[in-house]
């Protein structure tokens, strides 16, 4: 069992969108600890997918008190608000190859690699796996997602579950402290979504794991820490505002809506 210590800070950061009325969103306090389980759940378009990409260190964001990652064996806070503000860009390569690994909404594999190409590709970025570890770990997680006789097939002679098992193995590969899972079977049919699913849970058991859904049964309930994304305007021509709640800041009601219990934002939204 991995000790839990915080990897991941976000404090009062935003994230502004231009175009039409606006979008602004704000993560007051998210903390992303090793091994821990964490849920973004909320309607399409209500910010999970932002949230994603901006801790996939590929999305800028446009205010922050506090924006910092420690990746596991490290004992220095790396600011990464600093760094996207100093442009040096870089920087978040080396990160991006040692520590992250991010499972797209589609699989997001490269068509021109074969399916074996693509799994290993962030475990030959990070370089400081020897190759017949990172190797049996292919085999490895190849054999449990069931995808051995996909290895030397292109992403698009294989179906979308299959393509989204192939990018659960090249998230894992080179053992990132924090794996980021965007709508992992929104495009699945429920019996492969189940199993998708599971798989992603048994096998992410040694790095923390963010997920974003939409279906918050898979998530609610569990050992998932579940936040709560929240839209609101006040009229049409106000920006939309989006605002994350914390587990401890709201309840689901026998009705199926969110009620928010803290005194700051006494709101109840229907949940979809």
């Amino acid at each position: 069992m991995l000790l839990s210590e915080p990897l991941m800070r976000f404090e009062r950061v935003v994230k502004i969108r231009r175009g039409g009325a606006g979008y602004r969103l704000t993560v007051d306090n998210l903390i992303v600890s090793s091994g821990e389980r964490l849920a973004l759940i909320g309607d399409s378009g209500s910010g999970k997918s932002t949230i994603l990409d901006m801790m996939a260190l590929v999305l800028k964001p446009d205010e922050a008190d506090d924006f910092s990652f420690k990746p596991m064996g490290s004992d220095k806070w790396q600011d990464l608000w600093k760094t996207w503000q100093s442009k040096r860009l870089t920087r978040f390569e080396a990160i991006r190859r040692s520590s992250l690994g991010y499972v797209m909404q589609t699989g997001g594999l490269l068509p021109f690699l074969t399916v074996r190409d693509n799994i290993s590709l962030p475990a030959e970025l990070k370089g400081t796996i020897p190759t017949k570890i990172w190797r049996e770990k292919l085999k490895y997680l190849a054999e449990e997602l069931k995808i051995t006789h996909l290895l030397t097939k292109y992403p698009t002679k294989v179906s979308v579950g299959e393509r989204q098992r192939c990018a659960i193995a090249r998230a894992l590969v080179h053992n990132p402290s924090l794996v980021l899972a965007d709508e992992p079977t929104a495009s699945l049919d429920p019996p492969t979504a189940e199993r998708v699913f599971e798989l992603l849970l048994r096998l992410s058991q040694d790095c923390a794991l963010v997920v974003s859904t939409h279906e918050h049964r898979r998530v609610v309930g569990t050992d998932f820490k579940v936040y709560r994304l929240l839209c609101r305007s006040t009229s049409p021509d106000q920006p939309i505002e989006a605002m994350v709640i914390p587990p401890e800041e709201y309840r689901f009601s026998d009705e199926g809506k969110v009620e928010t219990i803290s005194l700051e934002k006494k709101k109840t939204s229907e949940l979809h």
